[in-house]
């Protein structure tokens, strides 16, 4: 054999393994030109009517027109998300199933459930945060208490018979209310729901006493005056609630917010990953959407796909020690 055919059978073959290795790539960037060829699902952990519902109902209309197709919501409410975490992280990682995550569904569960159907850690990719915003304490129109430090007194006054709503065991309402119970020293009961709007409907009708919850869910009943809005829960004082003192001025150290956002099942080709994220981000970006979560008392925002995963897992770390003080049972 002759060096020239030496070197024309060694290029042949390097031209092969070439061609091996770009083929995934090839699929990737083939799948992602044809995404999406059909409508997307939106997985609701929650039932109708609370704040995840109305984020996500203003978010995925626009977000289906910069995608070209259709956005369909679905609901499969549990405690915690665990019903539609566990249907995203069984659906196919091809980017037609979105989780619209909370808090409690990628923070708290995994603290809370040791027997969970799915591994919270490995079955998802992150997309983005798409909004934040403080919670606000709220009561009944009928408890008499016009300030957080008049609820905590009361509370302190009767033990046990204040009954605090939550939309399920482990959100940030229900954490909220146990740090509360923490920090001040009272004994709170605890009355889980299914669902922010199902808590909201009892909360005016006082089966229950006060909710610590976002906004978005209280907005309508604040302006009907069915509830009353007591303090913020945030670090500082909320822009979008100047009027409204901070917690932390009766409790020092007070704080939890509330955050919603995007992920879908591990696995699905980065490309397609990428074309989400920017259609939810210039979604986020249209100035109606931005006024519409600020009229529900939610900052829209968003991050990369890594800084959102690093943003969780610091939010599971907080969360992990939330439920470690408020001694929340955690099932095996």
């Amino acid at each position: 054999m002759t060096l020239a055919d030496s070197l024309r059978r060694g290029l042949g073959g390097l031209a092969l393994a070439t061609a091996a290795l770009a083929c995934p790539i090839g699929h990737a960037q083939d799948a992602a030109a044809g995404y999406p060829d059909k409508p997307i699902r939106m997985i609701m952990g929650q039932s109708p009517g609370g704040a995840p519902d109305i984020l996500a109902r203003i978010l995925s209309d626009q977000l289906g027109r910069k995608l070209g197709t259709s956005l369909i919501v679905e609901y499969k409410p549990s405690a915690g998300g665990v019903i539609a975490q566990n249907l995203v992280a069984n659906s196919p990682a091809d980017g037609y199933t979105l989780l619209f995550a909370t808090p409690s569904m990628l923070a708290a569960t995994p603290y809370l459930n040791k027997s969970l159907p799915f591994d919270p850690f490995k079955d998802f990719q992150p997309i983005t945060i798409i909004g934040e915003s403080a919670n606000i304490l709220v009561v009944g129109a009928t408890v008499k208490a016009n300030s957080g430090a008049e609820l905590v007194d009361y509370a302190r006054a009767h033990p046990g018979a204040v009954r605090f709503a939550s939309s399920g065991i482990g959100t940030p309402a229900h954490l909220a209310g146990e740090l509360l119970a923490e920090r001040t020293g009272t004994h709170l009961l605890h009355v889980p729901y299914k669902g922010a709007g199902q808590a909201l409907n009892d909360l005016v009708g006082g089966t229950v006493d006060f909710m610590i919850t976002s906004p978005a869910a209280a907005k309508a009943y604040l302006g009907s005056g069915h509830l009353k809005a007591l303090a913020t829960t945030g670090r500082e004082a909320d822009p979008l609630l100047p009027d409204l003192p901070l917690m932390s001025a009766t409790i020092p150290g007070y704080e939890i917010t509330q955050w919603w956002s995007i992920v879908v099942k591990a696995g699905t080709p980065p490309a397609i990953v990428q074309k989400i994220h920017a259609a939810v981000v210039e979604s986020l970006q249209e100035p109606t959407v931005a006024q519409h979560f600020r009229d529900q008392g939610v900052l829209a925002r968003s991050m990369s796909v890594d800084a959102f995963g690093t943003f969780i897992d610091a939010e599971r770390q907080r969360y992990q020690e939330l439920i470690k003080l408020a001694k929340i049972n955690v099932k095996n």
